[in-house]
């Protein structure tokens, strides 16, 4: 990340004085996270891109909008929204717009400074320093990231004239400082292999070595898949990692039944200059996560076909913003050319690195899925509040228009995982930061959002596919895994997770944890869980500079196993004539005899034993594991 270029004079400008209205602080940092300094005050006539977050409408609404076409008991479930619908429900309304216009053009912002996005939901400009402190009444800093030794400019509050309060959501650049990319849940140390033989390894005797697609349909009940309607294809998000198509061919070959034609591959959907793999990044050891995700999810689903969402260049990889460029893609009206995601959070299109993506950021375009697997996270505690509202907003409109989005829980227990790095980086009980010696849990991003499906991981109890299954625990080498789990600290707990997630805190709780370790009121994850150790991947590393079979760990083999199990429901939906299930997670906790109980494991983290599993739903393995033939009764009975 690069400091802002110093411009010197900026033709334009107001030299009015904003209004002599009493400002109210509107947002304030508790606190400089640790891996922050400051490092100097900011130069006034650096240019500044200030976008305004316009409070939206019938927000307040979407948890209600939401369980109208989502719960199995409503007599709307399945009638989802059009994309028009839901635009026109949230889109801010003209006193909203009318009166921020009317602060900033009194303040000294002309209106032929001002531009909105696509939905209107955002007002942007450009000015200085001088120019923003003075609107906001503040001071901004130059900040350096000890770590990185990148720069930022920031403030540590800012404050808004009464009038304006309570139609403005946030401004930004402002108070934030944190903004890291998405981390995979596979992990290369988690292997087991290579397996010296990549064939024979098939059927189910060896399901205590290695998770085949027959060990799948054994455990789970999953039929062979046998229908591919059109624009049911699942759909796979992917961010540094690429999907190398000669391993994909190799597993093809030895691991599916029946045998998947060599040369099916997925539909490439490039987002902000995603790009293809090649021999380079296999060597780079950048194709495990995508080769875990599609030959997982291939062997389940086909003859279906899945979509490989690939996003941002890799130039930009340290600054891939979340998920803020993959909605866009989606959704037009979530994003504007200029404005719309966070500077200095998400990256900026074209990209000014050499060999980056020169295109403009992507605004809608890419097609729809019924269903989303995404294998990667992010910490809560290290982006700011109204960052992760904003995306949660817009996974509850895609809850709206029917579909499922499905995210792996994390690898790290009750604690978390900081860029790809330290294991067990925790919270800071104060002040909520992230501090590797915290010991506040730490909750992930974005399941922390009730509108999205989250996935833990199980492994065999013992040797037999038919002993059951436990939380998944994998203590040694660099990086140990535990299945993710825990309470959010934003989000509050929606209602249809309420009674179960009660039961728990009631009776399997540990009683020594209080409301420094976690947030007994918040919204509660994973919801399900599925196998997530030892699946059969095929990849080329550096070591074998060819493709070799090993056994791969992580949520992110549980989170595609589950989205595939989704897509095939749908399938069977489409095939009576009905629509797609769309937002499950209602259902889910309606009708727990769809699932296995796990009951059986923890989660450890924070210098704690975690949560332990127990009857019912707990944070380690939610709801349990998927049983088919059970799901397919109550998803094909719904209307």
């Amino acid at each position: 990340m690069h400091l802002l270029s110093l411009v010197a004079a900026f033709a334009g400008f107001a030299s009015a004085l904003p209004s002599a209205e009493p400002h109210i602080l509107h947002e304030k940092r508790d606190g400089l996270p640790v891996a922050w300094r400051h490092h100097s005050r900011a130069e006034r006539s650096t240019v500044l891109p200030v976008r305004i977050g316009l409070k939206q409408r019938n927000l307040e609404h979407g948890s209600r909008y939401v369980a109208d076409v989502a719960d199995p008991k409503s007599p709307n479930f399945g009638k989802h929204w059009s994309a028009e619908k839901v635009a026109n429900a949230f889109m801010p309304s003209q006193e909203t717009t009318d009166k921020v216009t009317n602060w900033l053009v009194t303040s000294g912002i002309s209106a032929n400074r001002l531009s909105h996005s696509v939905g209107r939901n955002w007002i942007e400009f450009t000015a200085t320093v001088d120019e923003t402190e003075r609107l906001l009444k503040t001071q901004y800093h130059v900040y350096q990231q000890k770590e990185s030794k990148g720069y930022r400019i920031a403030c540590d509050d800012y404050s808004l004239p009464q009038s304006v309060r309570g139609y403005v959501d946030f401004v930004m650049p402002t108070v934030q400082l944190d903004g890291l990319k998405p981390v995979s849940q596979a992990s290369p140390a988690l292997q087991a292999g290579p397996h010296n033989n990549i064939t024979g390894l098939t059927g189910i005797e060896y399901c205590d070595q290695v998770i085949t697609i027959d060990c799948l349909r054994a455990i789970y009940g999953i039929p062979v898949a046998s229908t591919n309607h059109s624009g049911n294809e699942l759909g796979i998000a992917e961010w540094a990692d690429y999907l190398y198509l000669p391993d994909l061919k190799v597993f093809f070959e030895n691991f599916t039944s029946p045998k998947i034609p060599a040369n099916v591959t997925p539909d490439f959907i490039s987002i902000d200059g995603g790009k293809t793999s090649n021999l380079s990044l296999a060597l780079l050891e950048e194709v495990v996560e995508s080769a875990l995700d599609f030959q997982t999810s291939y062997s389940i689903i086909y003859p279906q076909g899945i979509r490989q969402y690939q996003n941002g260049d890799s130039i930009n990889v340290d600054s891939v913003g979340t998920f803020n460029i993959f909605l866009d893609a989606l959704d037009g009206s979530y994003c504007s050319y200029e404005g719309g995601d966070q500077p200095y959070i998400d990256p900026a299109y074209p990209d000014p690195n050499e060999y980056g993506y020169t295109g403009p950021l992507q605004c809608g375009g890419a097609p729809m899925s019924n269903v989303f697997s995404v294998s990667y996270g992010q910490i809560e505690g290290a982006l700011p509040r109204f960052y992760q509202e904003r995306q949660c907003h817009e996974w509850m409109k895609l809850a709206l228009q029917g579909v499922s989005v499905i995210y792996a829980s994390g690898d790290s227990g009750v604690a978390n995982r900081y860029n790809s790095g330290y294991n067990n980086t925790c919270l800071n009980a104060d002040l909520g930061y992230v501090d590797q010696f915290g010991a506040k849990f730490s909750p992930s991003f974005p399941v922390n959002c009730p509108y999205i499906t989250s996935v833990g991981a199980t492994t065999l109890l013992n040797s037999s596919i038919y002993g059951g299954e436990q939380a998944v625990a994998a203590p040694n080498g660099p990086l140990s895994f535990y299945s993710g789990g825990g309470f959010s600290d934003i989000f509050e707990r929606p209602s249809w997770q309420a009674d179960a997630v009660q039961n728990y805190l009631d009776k399997y709780s540990p009683k020594n944890y209080t409301d420094i370790q976690f947030n007994h009121s918040g919204r509660a994850f994973p919801d399900v869980s599925a196998l997530g150790l030892n699946l059969a991947t095929v990849w080329t590393s550096n070591a074998t500079r060819g493709p070799q079979l090993y056994g791969v760990g992580g949520t992110s083999a549980s989170a595609p196993i589950f989205a595939s199990i989704i897509t095939l429901l749908n399938e069977e939906r489409l095939g009576q004539g009905k629509g797609p299930i769309g937002f499950l997670n209602p259902t889910i906790y309606a009708h727990p005899e769809m699932f296995y109980d796990v009951t059986v494991g923890s989660n450890p983290g924070c210098g704690t034993p975690g949560f332990p599993a127990a009857p019912g739903w707990d944070p380690v393995t939610g709801m349990g594991t998927p049983i088919y033939p059970k799901m397919k009764d109550v998803f094909c009975g719904l209307p």
